[in-house]
């Protein structure tokens, strides 16, 4: 009894971990971190957003500081930078240190003046000396920036910073992601006093003056970094788009509720095409009446307007329901996109669902955009009078937590209960006292599974026919034969051979073979899912760390009940009256 109890307890033991770990994912204190080269730092502070750090060693002597900027969850395609700007001021003026992974393997750290919004982060002299800089990528998901930095003459020892990362493309950085987090990455740092403050959120830094809100108030206009249009356009008001780096300019004319737009989309190439697009409905992507701007294959910027009736459009040229007096394009700074129009908005209303897009072109002719990430999160609402905005309209919110459900349910069960119930079948009956202990263990975690199982295939099943057209198959196909052997499993039970029965040998192969097949396909397709999501990194990396937890645990519990089983034939063969033993080391 004492040793059926210490299985038991065992067991729980095994489950609350896991509970612990897919729970724990926090960013450790700065304080802890281990250096390099014996390096060490007196100060450090972790900052609020990006995933990254400042550690630094203070010189009053000569005023100068040792720093080393640490910045994670990060790949060798991304570049990061962390920045001082001695004028106080935000992104323009900014004296900047740049690190990430060359072509050829190597570490490239050096300095770059931020003297525009468009800069490509090139490499030049800052307005202070920085005699020394280096960098190294570790544990494959950081890097680190080591200088030393002699701060600007003067007393002053306190100075705005700013942090950033974003992709590579050939070994040329690209420009950063305009999302929250990355218009929040600046605050102040006091060298002398160690005193660090982060910056209030949007608006990024030296942006346009934004009207104020309250927490329940939407976005409002003019939230934009400053903008230099050709041909002297300007435009009084501006919103920053959440995903997908694109911007929306415009003037709003009242006596003709008409209104004159510039839709600018970075980051892209000639290779895609962009699409502004309004949905007089309320709808999102069926009904959208959308801007579409291209490179024709004979060089010239194509714009033309194409009303959004399938999911399966190639977004053919087409009248919209609105009239559209102008339209036209222009590919600028060799990465963004611009579209020109006039809009007559239909009658009677200033508010309406947004969307925006882009997708790659082959031969000409527009293909379908991705549907994971920041792609399937473009969508909002604008007023053009007021200037308000909001982001996730027309049900676009509600879809996304329908997702979020769908995969949450599907984690727990076929990728957490499912392997934890085979691991109690294997690796409990080995003990003598654990049985029958162990099949109810095992039929409760299982069945469980299956329940909340068919409830995530059911909630995955409901947004594919609520997503027509937008097709993840290999997910999809996954998902449906989980199901069926599922099912399968569940009527093997009630089929299940008593011990002794002749058949029980192949019952037991097929409840195995499928149980095994069905908790390999569960993995497989969680992380089809975590690519389809794309949510935050950390999500996916604390489901690894389960795994490998699970992994750990069932190799040791594995050679431990090989070593009882063995034993037992030894024993057994010294003695053979002592009874015979099955397989998995209990008696017949």
């Amino acid at each position: 009894m004492e040793q059926k109890t210490h299985v038991v307890l065992l067991f729980s033991a095994l489950l609350l971990t896991i509970l612990l770990i897919g729970s724990s994912n926090a960013q450790s204190s700065c304080s802890s971190y281990a250096f390099s080269n014996g390096r060490s730092f007196v100060n450090c502070s972790n900052l609020p957003v990006l995933n990254a750090s400042i550690h630094w060693n203070y010189h009053q002597s000569n005023r100068s500081v040792d720093i080393a900027y640490r910045h994670e969850q990060i790949t060798d395609s991304n570049w990061i930078a962390w920045a001082l700007n001695p004028s106080g001021g935000g992104m323009i003026g900014a004296q900047s240190l740049v690190a990430f992974v060359a072509p050829n393997g190597s570490i490239r750290a050096y300095t770059s003046p931020i003297t525009s919004y468009n800069t490509a982060l090139q490499e030049g002299p800052l307005s202070f000396d920085v005699p020394a800089k280096s960098a190294e990528f570790v544990n494959n998901n950081q890097i680190i920036i080591y200088a030393t930095i002699q701060l600007p003459q003067g007393n002053a020892t306190s100075f705005t910073q700013l942090w950033q990362h974003g992709d590579l493309s050939g070994g040329t950085p690209r420009p950063h992601p305009t999302t929250e987090d990355h218009l929040r990455s600046s605050g102040t740092i006091d060298f002398a006093t160690g005193d660090t403050g982060a910056s209030a959120p949007c608006p990024p830094p030296d942006a346009a003056p934004t009207v104020p809100t309250t927490p329940t108030t939407p976005t409002t206009a003019n939230n934009c970094p400053p903008h230099s249009f050709s041909g002297g356009r300007t435009y009084s008001d501006c919103n920053s788009l959440p995903v997908l780096n694109a911007f929306l300019h415009w003037n709003y004319e009242q006596s003709s509720n008409s209104i004159e737009i510039a839709y600018r989309h970075t980051g892209v190439t000639t290779s895609n095409w962009v699409a502004w697009a309004l949905n007089p409905n309320g709808g999102a992507m069926i009904g959208a009446q959308s801007l579409v701007a291209l490179a024709a294959p004979n060089g010239s910027i194509r714009a033309y307007t194409s009303p959004i009736t399938s999911y399966s459009t190639t977004l053919q040229e087409g009248p919209l329901s609105f009239e559209v007096p102008s339209i036209s394009a222009e590919f600028v700074d060799n990465n963004q996109m611009i579209i020109y129009a006039t809009i007559q908005l239909p009658q009677g209303s200033s508010s309406f669902t947004q969307l925006w897009q882009h997708g790659d072109v082959s031969g000409g002719v527009p293909q379908a955009h991705p549907t994971t990430g920041d792609n399937v999160r473009s969508v909002g609402n604008i007023n053009f009078a007021t200037g308000s905005t909001t982001a996730g309209g027309a049900g676009g919110g509600s879809r996304q937590r329908k997702r979020n459900v769908h995969g949450v349910l599907n984690v727990v069960s076929w990728g957490i209960l499912m392997p934890v119930g085979a691991m109690a079948a294997r690796y409990l009956k080995v003990f003598k006292s654990a049985n029958p202990a162990w099949f109810y263990i095992h039929v409760t975690c299982q069945t469980s599974a299956y329940i909340v199982g068919v409830a995530g295939w059911g909630t995955g099943m409901k947004l594919g026919s609520d997503s027509a057209g937008v097709e993840h198959t290999t997910h999809r196909n996954i998902g449906i034969t989980l199901f069926a052997l599922g099912t399968l499993q569940v009527f093997a039970l009630l089929l299940r051979p008593k011990p002794d029965h002749k058949y029980r040998l192949y019952w037991n192969i097929y409840h195995q073979s499928v149980g095994y097949a069905v908790i390999a396909l569960s993995i497989a397709n969680i992380f089809e899912g975590f690519d389809i999501l794309d949510p935050e990194k950390k999500w996916k990396n604390a489901y690894i760390g389960v795994l490998i937890f699970l992994g750990a645990a069932a190799a040791l519990l594995e050679a431990f009940t090989w070593f009882i089983v063995l034993k037992r034939k030894r024993d057994s063969a010294k003695n053979p009256h002592q009874g015979t033993t099955n397989g998995n080391g209990y008696h017949a």
